[in-house]
C-alpha cells in the first residue's frame, strides 16, 4: 500500500485578519483586475466571446453550489451537431425502407430493384458520415489564474479563440468557485467535477472522450496539474491513502448533507480547512492541529435509515474510466509549502514580481500542506500514476516560480516518473506575461508562443491542424509588429 508523505518543508498558514476582511479585499482587487482585462482583450485583435455556457452542479465539494463551463467551439461545430441531430431521425428512415426492401425482396420481381435501392442508400450514408466530426473533436477545459482569488473564465479568451481555430478543439473555460468565499480545496474539486461532467455529456458536446486535455494559467496551471491528481483518486477511491479514508457511514452522512461531520476533502491527502480566525506559526505533517466541528453542524444527524440509503447510493455510483490525454501548464505554481521570501530568492529580476499585497491575499486564502495545492511536491507515485503522460509547459524567466517549475520539470522526466515533457522557458519575460492590460497593442511573443503550444498539442492529439496561420522555417509568421522570434 503507498502512504500518502508530505515533505518536511515548513510552511506557514496565517489568517490574521477575519474572512471578511479577506472578502472585502478580494472584492476591491477583483474590480481592478476587471478593468485590467478588459483593457487587455480591447487589444486588437479582440478575443472571442464564449458560444455558450453550461450551468453544473457541484457534485465533490463539502459545500454544494454551481458552476459555470463556457464553451469556444470551431466554426463547423453547429453544423455538425445539425447533422448529428438528424442522424438518428435518418436511421430510423433507412431502417424502416431497410425492412420495406426486404419484403419487396421476397416478392420475386422486386428482388433486383430493392437490392439497387440498398446499395444506393448504403453508399450515401457512408459519404455522410465521411465528412462527419461529431465524437471526434478534441476538447481542453481551461483553468484561469488569480490565486484562486481572483479572475473570470473570460481572462484566457485569446488563448481558448486561438486552439479552437489551431487545435479544432472544443474549449471548456471553467468559472470555478474563488477563495475566501470558497476556499481550498473546492477550486480543485469543481474542476474535478468540469471534468466528469464533459467526459459524461461527449456526446452532446461533440467530442472524443479519449481526446481530454487540462490548460491553465499561474494557479489555474497549478490546477490543471492537480485536478488530474485529485481526479485520479476520486476514479481509484483514494487507495493511496485506504487507511484514512472515510467510511462507507462517513461518505453516506456526507452525500446527505454536504461534508457536515468534517470540513474537509474526500481524501486524508487533503489540507484540512482552519476554522476562522486560526494562527499557526508552524505545521508540521505530524503536528497538524485538529479542527472541532462547530455546533450548528454537530446538531445535524441523519437517522440510521437516511445513512443506510445514502450509503447504498454511494457505493452504487459508478464512475467513468476518465483517462486525460495532456496538460498544458503555464507558469504553474507548484509548491505553496515555500514562503514567498524563499520564493522571491529565486527571481533574478525583483522590480518584475508580484506585489506582496496580491501574494498576501493569496497565501491567506489557501491552505498549503496538500498534493492538491502543492503538486511540486507530491509523491512520486502519485505524479506518475494521476498525471497523463503527454505534458506541454511554459514558465518565464523573471517569475518567482521559475525555480520550482524547472525543479518539477526535472521531476516529471526524471526515470521514477518517466512523462514526455515539451518544456519552454520563455526569455525575458515576468509572470503573466501574456496578461499585459495594454489596449493598444497584443504582447509581443505571445501569439507566437500559442502557436508554437497548439502545434505541440495537434502532435499529441494525433489531429490535423485546424485554421492554422502561416509558419515559416523560423517558426509562426503571425507575431505582432515589433516583437522578437522567442520560441526554439
Amino acid at each position: 500500500m503507498v502512504k500518502l508523505i508530505t515533505p518536511k518543508t515548513r510552511y506557514n498558514l496565517h489568517a490574521p485578519h477575519p474572512r471578511w476582511y479577506l472578502h472585502l479585499q478580494a472584492m476591491w482587487w477583483r474590480a481592478l483586475m476587471a478593468i485590467g482585462m478588459l483593457l487587455h482583450r480591447l487589444a486588437p485583435p479582440r478575443p472571442p466571446k464564449p458560444d455558450f455556457e453550461k450551468q453544473i452542479p457541484s457534485t465533490l465539494s463539502g459545500k454544494s453550489g454551481t458552476i459555470t463551463l463556457q464553451c469556444y467551439v470551431p466554426k463547423d461545430w453547429k453544423a455538425q451537431k445539425s447533422l448529428w441531430q438528424n442522424k438518428s431521425h435518418s436511421e430510423m428512415e433507412e431502417d424502416a425502407q431497410s425492412e420495406g426492401e426486404n419484403d419487396a425482396a421476397n416478392k420475386g420481381k422486386g428482388r433486383r430493384v430493392s437490392t439497387a435501392l440498398s446499395n444506393v442508400s448504403q453508399s450515401m450514408r457512408r459519404r455522410s458520415q465521411g465528412g462527419r466530426r461529431w465524437g471526434k473533436y478534441p476538447v481542453v477545459l481551461n483553468f484561469h489564474g488569480g490565486g484562486f482569488t481572483l479572475g473570470t473564465a473570460m481572462d484566457d479568451a485569446r488563448w481558448s479563440g486561438t486552439v479552437v481555430d489551431e487545435v479544432h478543439a472544443v474549449v471548456v473555460s471553467v468559472e470555478y468557485r474563488k477563495a475566501p468565499e470558497h476556499p481550498f480545496p473546492t477550486p480543485v474539486e469543481d474542476g474535478v467535477d468540469a471534468v466528469l461532467w464533459v467526459h459524461q455529456h461527449a456526446e452532446e458536446l461533440g467530442i472524443d472522450r479519449e481526446k481530454i486535455a487540462l490548460s491553465g494559467f499561474s494557479s489555474g496551471g497549478n490546477m490543471c496539474i492537480t485536478v488530474a491528481l485529485r481526479l485520479w483518486d476520486e476514479l481509484n477511491g483514494f487507495a493511496r491513502d485506504a487507511e484514512s479514508r472515510p467510511n462507507s457511514r462517513q461518505r453516506a452522512e456526507r452525500a446527505l448533507h454536504g461534508s457536515a461531520t468534517m470540513r474537509e476533502s474526500s481524501s486524508s491527502g487533503s489540507t484540512k480547512v482552519p476554522p476562522e480566525g486560526a494562527h499557526i506559526d508552524v505545521i508540521r505533517p505530524d503536528e497538524a492541529p485538529a479542527i472541532d466541528t462547530p455546533p450548528n453542524e454537530r446538531a445535524v444527524r441523519p437517522s440510521n435509515q437516511m445513512i443506510k440509503e445514502a450509503s447504498a447510493t454511494v457505493q452504487n455510483r459508478a464512475l467513468p474510466d476518465v483517462r486525460l490525454r495532456m496538460l498544458i501548464p503555464w507558469y504553474p505554481s507548484l509548491d505553496y509549502t515555500r514562503t514567498r521570501a524563499e520564493r522571491r530568492a529565486t527571481n533574478i529580476r525583483k522590480d518584475q514580481e508580484l506585489p506582496a499585497v496580491f501574494t498576501d491575499l493569496f497565501d491567506h486564502t489557501v491552505s498549503l500542506d496538500s498534493p492538491y495545492i502543492s503538486p511540486g511536491v507530491a509523491p512520486t507515485s502519485l505524479l506518475k500514476n494521476g498525471l497523463p503522460h503527454d505534458i506541454i509547459m511554459h514558465t518565464c524567466e523573471y517569475d518567482m516560480l521559475l525555480d520550482e517549475g524547472q525543479r518539477f520539470h526535472e521531476r516529471l522526466i526524471s526515470p521514477e516518473i518517466g512523462k514526455n515533457v515539451v518544456y519552454k522557458l520563455v526569455k525575458g519575460v515576468p509572470h503573466g506575461w501574456d496578461k499585459a492590460p495594454n489596449p493598444l497593442k497584443p504582447t509581443p511573443g505571445v501569439r507566437e508562443h500559442y502557436l508554437a503550444c497548439c502545434k505541440a498539442m495537434r502532435d499529441v492529439f494525433g489531429t490535423p491542424p485546424g485554421v492554422t496561420e502561416h509558419e515559416t522555417a523560423q517558426g509562426p509568421s503571425a507575431a505582432p509588429r515589433g516583437s522578437t522570434q522567442v520560441v526554439r
